[in-house]
């Protein structure tokens, strides 16, 4: 929590003021107390699209304890019923009063934060419309019995003929299905799950490389700090390089075995094995041998010569994350143009993030040194797309039917979201293939050069993707809501600690001083650059 707090003893909790001069810190603050405290005890009829999911409403009746019955299978009949209703001339005005006489007295109320939550799957579906193409699905065909997540690994699968992978086409919804695939198979054959079908493999991430010329001969050079994919447990991947006369082709390569020796042997084997072409004192070459200093990267990143190269695709399979060589159309739906760009963000307040970044100087900026000068910059043209639409999403919610708190709320919370997304959804982040999860921007307090980084499918169901960025903003609304719905109001100001008046005041809680050592309030324009875009107009305040 960013500012001090004065707190004065009361009956039913205390009363608190929190102030921080930071743009970003105040605005947390103001989502951490001000907007719970305003909504917390009041409940609202779902929206229709909402009561018309089945997933979530099965969701939100476990959440308040109905876990079996007639709450259940109503939930559940709600999809066929929004798909019926739809079809009819009458849907807009028939389809609340069928879900009102078939869901139990009352059950289509709910607390801000399940208004929270439908809304944030309204922005994803929309956005998923908007995108799907961008993130290509593709299935393979495989039993499901045999390769399921948890089943034991040795059992063995029915024989098959080899099908090459077939890439899903986005219905109007953006969403890809396997179902028309699979058509050719009767009922009787995909009720044994251990004969093959189409099954899909959404992605999680695709992991790219930067690039650099080489300055002896001319081909590309991928700056790889490991080639390790995964080294978790037993799973050993790798990304091999093979270096040709066209440059450098990748490969990889899965069941990596672990070697012989001891653990201190196994681990100097795998450092040489999994070796990258980058060094403390450069990138060699894979082709030529010759050695670029770091000095050479930077002054080919501020001349505009650095590049990437997509390595690896990271997807969600039946035994867990799998990983392959990216494919032609994955390369072709990665190159977004400036037009693209241009179009999305001409709907968006102050259009794309040009603003500079703090100078080399700055403690812990080390992006600028080789040529990162503004904010856009650390992002790839697809992650800037992706950002883009979600914004312009959220600004094109219709929550006119709310109540201006409950409007000004939902956009807040949702900008919340978003800036949790574009944490996970720079060109610095990195993949662990210790743990195969994606880190975010800020694994330290510093933008520091990250050479192989990481691009998260923002689509995802999986970690770094919209919907887990949601849904974490909602868990906390959910404590707030009741942790505040008896307390004082509480104020949220932007301005100095030392402007605030002590007098009595009980208990001041802080921050531990920061001083020099670290750069808060040019990591915080990181934040700021996409709050501002989402939140522009939203209040007085915010403004």
């Amino acid at each position: 929590m960013a500012g001090p707090f004065r707190l004065r003893r009361c009956g039913w909790g205390s009363e608190v003021v929190a102030s921080d001069l930071n743009p970003v810190a105040w605005f947390i603050l103001r989502c951490t107390l001000h907007y719970p405290h305003l909504l917390a005890g009041q409940k609202r009829p779902l929206p229709d699209f909402a009561l018309g999911d089945a997933a979530f409403m099965t969701g939100f009746f476990k959440a308040q304890g109905v876990t079996s019955g007639r709450a259940l299978r109503e939930a559940l009949a709600l999809r066929d019923a929004a798909a019926k209703a739809a079809r009819s001339p009458s849907a807009d005005s028939t389809l609340r009063a069928w879900q009102r006489g078939h869901l139990p007295q009352g059950a289509d109320r709910a607390d801000f934060a399940w208004h929270l939550r439908a809304w944030g799957k309204r922005v994803l579906g929309e956005a998923r419309r908007a995108l799907a193409g961008r993130y290509p699905t593709y299935a393979e065909f495989e039993p499901v019995a045999a390769t399921k997540r948890f089943a034991p690994a040795d059992r063995e699968a029915k024989p098959c003929e080899p099908r090459p992978p077939v890439l899903l086409a986005p219905d109007a919804r953006g969403e890809a299905s396997v179902a028309a695939l699979n058509a050719e198979f009767h009922a009787d054959y995909l009720a044994d799950k251990e004969n093959p079908r189409w099954v899909a493999k959404p992605t999680v991430a695709y992991l790219w490389a930067r690039t650099v010329p080489c300055s002896g001969c001319r081909r590309e050079v991928p700056l790889l700090k490991t080639r390790w994919l995964c080294r978790k447990g037993g799973k050993r991947v790798l990304l091999t390089l093979t270096a040709g006369e066209g440059g450098v082709v990748f490969g990889v390569q899965s069941n990596v075995p672990v070697g012989d020796g001891g653990a201190a042997e196994r681990r100097e084997r795998d450092r040489a094995l999994g070796a990258g072409t980058m060094s403390s004192s450069g990138a060699t070459c894979p082709c030529c041998g010759v050695t670029a200093t770091m000095a050479d990267l930077r002054a080919a990143g501020r001349s505009g010569r650095l590049g990437e190269r997509m390595t690896a695709v990271v997807v969600d399979g039946q035994r867990g994350k799998e990983y392959r060589l990216p494919t032609e159309a994955e390369l072709q739906a990665a190159a977004v143009s400036d037009a693209a760009l241009a179009d999305v963000f001409a709907d968006v307040p102050h259009g794309l993030p040009d603003e500079p970044t703090p100078g080399e100087e700055a403690l812990g900026m080390r992006v600028p040194r080789y040529g990162f000068d503004t904010w856009r910059k650390l992002f790839t043209n697809r992650q800037l797309l992706a950002l883009g639409t979600f914004i312009r999403e959220i600004r094109r919610l219709p929550l006119d039917d709310y109540p201006a708190d409950w409007q000004e709320a939902t956009r807040a919370y949702s900008s919340c979201a978003l800036s949790k997304l574009a944490d996970y959804s720079s060109a610095i982040c990195s993949w662990h293939n210790g743990g195969e999860k994606l880190g975010h921007t800020f694994a330290r307090f510093a933008l520091p050069m990250v050479w192989d980084y990481c691009e998260v499918n923002p689509l995802a169901t999986t970690s770094g993707g919209f919907a887990g960025m949601a849904d974490w903003v909602a868990r906390y609304v959910d404590h707030a809501l009741a942790a505040l719905d008896a307390a004082p109001p509480p104020s949220v100001r932007q301005q100095s600690a030392m402007d605030l008046n002590l007098a009595d005041v009980d208990v001041i809680c802080t921050d531990p001083p920061y001083y020099d050592a670290i750069p808060y309030s040019d990591l915080m324009d990181f934040f700021h650059i996409w709050l501002r875009r989402a939140l522009a107009g939203l209040s007085p305040e915010t403004d």
